[in-house]
């Protein structure tokens, strides 16, 4: 080493390299410093971002055990991370054992990458399904599962809603293909007879005794009311199903409107030579749609008046008030003394897709439309229809409605 003084302008550039390699160490430092914050910023705006989502992240290793969780999985799971970091996943998931977890991550080795619908349970023991896509990752020489896991109860409801929707479609569908067979079936016999019966007055009217005569015309006006009936039925049926029946509560007396109905089925009732007994109180009154009161009134009476025989009286009232089920309701019934039913019958009455409808007494067919609109009618009140019939001692039909608009 020189021991030779240094004169003054070496030692003033020695000075100014000493400062300018000061300032460059300064300056790497200070870059280092930046790059360490901005480690650190992207660290947390990335533990922030994967705590703040609302679906579950959850790292697992090769024995199944938790390695990290998010928040979004502590929220779902109801635990603390301790608590999920010192357990294993089959903890949570009832349908996984030891053993299959490790074909499980046999599958994540091989396939990486995929999803799969499970079962998880929470720390208070509420089950709920999930879907799980799986990452096969690996980090520090070693291998994970870094999986996303979503709640799916809701999509799960509205596939299954979907489901029950399709299946009732269908059963609507067969239903309403077997309910127009019957229909053009009952139209097609009383239609034939009436063209038959035509052709044969049209073409030997003049060969016809009066009795003759008498019998086709009688035939004639029978098979007429059974498809103006029909029609009548059918038509209110369809109008129900489109929505063209509009729902019109209004005050009725019960009494008057029941009164309306025997005064269109006394001819009815007077070719048997029957009584219809009109029992409901004078001046009793419910909030309902009249329209659809009345048609069902009119049904029960009439197919009463069908399956009674001659000269038998048919009832029409009200339960007692101390066999009513409910202060707010009242029971109405129409009771005959004709031929019953068996069981098998009355498990038909209120199905579109079976014929239930036999015979009446005077060989009066029909379809058993009227007590399937009669349900439908009453359903739209809250109300409901039962009967109670036994062979050989007749029907008794009730019907069961609110006797003030507040239910409806």
């Amino acid at each position: 080493m020189s021991t030779v003084p240094k004169t003054y302008e070496v030692l003033l550039a020695d000075l100014k390299r000493l400062e300018e390699e000061n300032q460059m160490l300064k300056q790497s430092l200070k870059d280092k410093n930046s790059h360490h914050s901005d480690l650190i910023h992207a660290l947390q705006f990335t533990q922030f971002s994967i705590d703040s989502i609302s679906e579950a992240i959850v790292w697992t290793d090769e024995e199944g055990n938790y390695v990290f969780v998010n928040e979004a999985t502590c929220r779902n799971y109801g635990y603390t991370k301790e608590e999920l970091l010192s357990m294993q996943m089959f903890q949570v998931d009832p349908l996984f054992t030891v053993e299959m977890w490790k074909a499980h991550w046999q599958e994540i080795l091989e396939r990486k990458s995929f999803s799969i619908e499970t079962v998880n349970r929470t720390k208070d023991g509420t089950s709920f399904p999930i879907e799980v896509t799986v990452n096969l990752v690996e980090y520090g020489g070693k291998q994970y599962n870094c999986a996303i896991v979503r709640n799916i109860t809701e999509r799960k409801l509205a596939e299954n809603n979907l489901k029950q929707s399709a299946i009732r479609l269908a059963e609507l569908n067969s239903t309403k293909d077997k309910f127009f067979s019957i229909i053009a079936h009952d139209l097609r016999g009383p239609l034939g007879t009436q063209r038959e019966f035509t052709k044969i007055l049209n073409e030997k009217d003049s060969s016809f005794t009066d009795a003759e005569r008498s019998t086709y015309l009688k035939m004639l006006e029978e098979s007429s009311d059974l498809v103006y009936s029909l029609l009548e039925n059918l038509l209110d049926w369809a109008r129900s199903q489109t929505g063209a029946i509009q729902f019109q509560p209004v005050p009725i007396d019960v009494y008057d409107l029941v009164q309306r109905v025997i005064g269109v089925l006394t001819l009815s009732a007077n070719k048997k030579q029957m009584t219809i007994s009109n029992q409901i109180p004078e001046q009793l009154e419910i909030v309902a749609d009249s329209f659809m009161i009345e048609t069902v009134v009119r049904n029960l009476i009439s197919n009463a008046i069908k399956y009674s025989n001659s000269q038998e009286v048919i009832t029409i009232g009200v339960l007692p008030s101390e066999l009513q089920s409910n202060s707010n309701q009242i029971t109405f019934f129409v009771k005959d003394e004709g031929v019953g039913m068996h069981k098998e019958q009355i498990e038909n009455l209120f199905r579109l897709d079976q014929k239930s409808s036999t015979l009446g007494t005077g060989q009066e067919a029909g379809t058993g439309l009227g007590l399937i609109l009669c349900k439908e009618f009453l359903e739209q009140h809250k109300g409901k229809i039962w009967v109670e019939s036994k062979p050989g001692f007749g029907s008794t039909f009730f019907f069961q409605l609110f006797q003030n608009s507040k239910n409806l």
